[in-house]
């Protein structure tokens, strides 16, 4: 009678492509195993087992465990299972999702072989765990960041493989305090690392809250009072929009054949303006190239033909104020008589008067200054001259001497947000896409994209600036060393097809029952089961699953250790102190008035 090695904890009874069902041996009392004085928890969600199939073993992932009767496949309600001779009334089992193999101790995911009824199941120890993790640090240690620990396997750092967290696609979810801020912290605080001199990572911050906690491996750029040239200002030229957001965000609705006449219009300042620029010529511009033209010379058009009058036909009344593009001053003409006679109202007027009040207040507003009057260097002239062209702005952005870019976006008024960071994005995403032979472009210097709140740049049944340009990111983007990691506190409000493109989730607790569906539907692999764990993951720790770790792994995040971003204020100390001279809050009026609160570096949101 041969000798049970002590790891082994049962057999193989069933195989349905990569789930296995184990029945536990009878003569395993307890699911507490004692091996080499460690000891090991038989049945516990997460934790993993070994099948040996000769010189190759297989690992798997636990994902359910019972007595008595095993869960279908198909609708996971109990259904009894006869295994060999044993009273499926008094049989327990386990149910493992297969993930990797290893020959020798070279680990690799997915399986050559499956294995086959009868086989031995064994509990994994230490030195397999070293053979799983080995493998994304052999040779080169700076090919990962560290993140944490792994759970449940003492001493083992939990490390994700750099070229598949930007090449693949990332998602990052949790509920509202869990710890996303600090997660997403760890891992750009790792990508900044001396381990890459020259990473290049842009971040998406609708909070401002990213910041103060990379003070000084970030370039943080916000939103600037009116005209400002400073260079740490956030602007984004309105030339740059595609000509129908545009019209979207300053006239609003209006009739197809008037949004003929203005992209008409509109096309042929833009012509007139390759004049100024190098590399281009009128034939190749159309009216939603990003060349530059003067929006209130557009604005101006427009409303002179809407008010002009006429002494008789075909000949206009002379102006009693003449009107200024750049200060926004409209052509004033004698009012038009409400009888038969002059002056007379233009008989071909287009009756858009109420959008181009609309226009002309957008263009007033301080609010959107950042987009209108975008300092010296890009504001056009009359001509449509600009002193410095787009490729200035994406040096601003991403080519510094800082690997990280934070785009502070929470200043930015919200009924253009998703226009104008979709814009933002694809400035960059055809800048790196055109130059991607160069040594600037994608291919030579990957680039990955973190979109904080990201259920509000992609959400579900609707098409936004920000969401198209995400879509064709995901899928597309990898091929030009672009990556993208979206970071969200419900994944159930972002849109299915973007998150099927990535090839890796870290999930941290999520109680919400139509979030963990969501989650579950967009793994990328077959591990449903782990998805019952979220509810009870403490603060702090997740759940990683995909190409960015070699096995799916249940990892204790580690404290970042620069400041702290996005935490819960400090109760009860806070209302224990003395309270605050109430005359701050004349400050805080005057900081909302100016939308700034002071330091930008110290902000810090949910």
């Amino acid at each position: 009678m041969s000798i049970r090695p002590p790891t082994h904890i049962g057999e193989v009874a069933s195989v349905a492509g990569s789930i296995v069902s184990v029945r536990l041996r009878s003569d395993v009392s307890s699911n507490l195993l004692l091996i080499d004085g460690s000891s090991y928890r038989i049945g516990q969600i997460g934790s993993f087992y070994r099948v040996p199939l000769g010189y190759t073993y297989l690992y798997a992932v636990c994902t359910a465990a019972g007595a008595a009767a095993v869960p279908t496949r198909e609708t996971n309600d109990a259904s009894p299972v006869t295994m060999g001779n044993a009273d499926p009334n008094e049989h327990r089992w386990l149910k493992l999702a297969l993930f990797g193999e290893s020959i020798g101790d070279q680990f690799q995911r997915g399986v050559g072989q499956y294995p086959t009824i009868g086989d031995e199941v064994h509990v994994v120890t230490p030195n397999d765990m070293d053979i799983i993790y080995r493998h994304t640090v052999v040779g080169d240690a700076t090919a990962t960041i560290p993140i944490g620990s792994v759970a449940g396997a003492a001493g083992i750092t939990a490390n994700l493989d750099v070229a598949k967290l930007v090449g693949r696609h990332c998602a990052v979810v949790g509920s509202t305090g869990t710890g996303k801020s600090n997660l997403v912290t760890v891992l750009l605080d790792g990508l900044a690392s001396d381990n890459f001199p020259s990473a290049r990572v842009v971040v998406v911050d609708p909070h401002g809250e990213y910041g103060s906690a990379l003070p000084d491996q970030s370039q943080l750029l916000t939103i600037r009072p009116m005209d400002s040239d400073d260079q740490s200002s956030l602007v984004v030229p309105f030339w740059a929009l595609p000509l129908d957001e545009l019209l979207g965000l300053t006239v609003g609705g209006i009739p197809p054949m008037i949004e003929a006449t203005i992209r008409e219009q509109v096309l042929e300042m833009k012509k007139q303006s390759t004049s100024h620029l190098a590399n281009v010529t009128a034939a190749d511009v159309t009216a939603d190239s990003p060349v530059p033209f003067h929006i209130g010379e557009l604005w101006l058009g427009l409303d002179q033909f809407e008010k002009m009058t006429f002494r008789e036909r075909g000949i206009v009344e002379k102006y009693q104020v003449k009107g200024d593009a750049d200060r926004l001053i409209p052509y004033q003409y004698p009012a038009a008589s409400p009888h038969n006679s002059p002056p007379y109202k233009n008989p071909q007027m287009r009756n858009i008067g109420r959008q181009l009040d609309l226009m002309v207040s957008r263009l007033k507003d301080p609010r959107f200054s950042f987009l209108f009057r975008p300092g010296n260097r890009y504001t056009p002239k009359p001509d449509g001259k600009v002193l410095a062209d787009l490729d200035q702005l994406v040096k601003e952005w991403v080519g510094h001497d800082r690997p990280v870019t934070i785009f502070d976006v929470s200043g930015m008024p919200s009924e253009v947000l998703q226009t104008v960071v979709g814009t933002m994005l694809r400035i960059i995403y055809d800048v790196l896409f055109w130059g991607q032979q160069l040594p600037v472009g994608g291919q030579q210097q990957p680039l990955l994209i973190v979109v904080d709140e990201a259920h509000r740049f992609i959400p579900k049944g609707t098409t936004t600036g920000a969401h198209r340009t995400l879509s064709m990111i995901a899928k597309e983007g990898r091929k030009y060393g672009i990556g993208l990691m979206l970071v969200s506190q419900r994944p159930s409000e972002m849109d299915p097809d973007v998150i099927s493109q990535f090839g890796s989730l870290i999930a941290l607790r999520i109680s919400n029952p139509t979030d963990r569906a969501e989650v579950a539907a967009a793994l990328p692999d077959d591990l449903g089961g782990l998805i019952d764990l979220l509810p009870s993951l403490r603060t702090g720790e997740a759940v990683v699953i995909g190409d960015v770790v070699p096995i799916p792994s249940r990892v204790r995040i580690r404290k970042a250790e620069s400041k702290d971003v996005g935490a819960d204020p400090k109760l009860p100390e806070t209302w224990q102190t003395k309270r605050p001279d109430a005359g701050l809050y004349r400050r805080a009026l005057a900081n909302w008035r100016a939308r700034s609160i002071g330091n930008n570096r110290g902000r810090s949101h949910d």
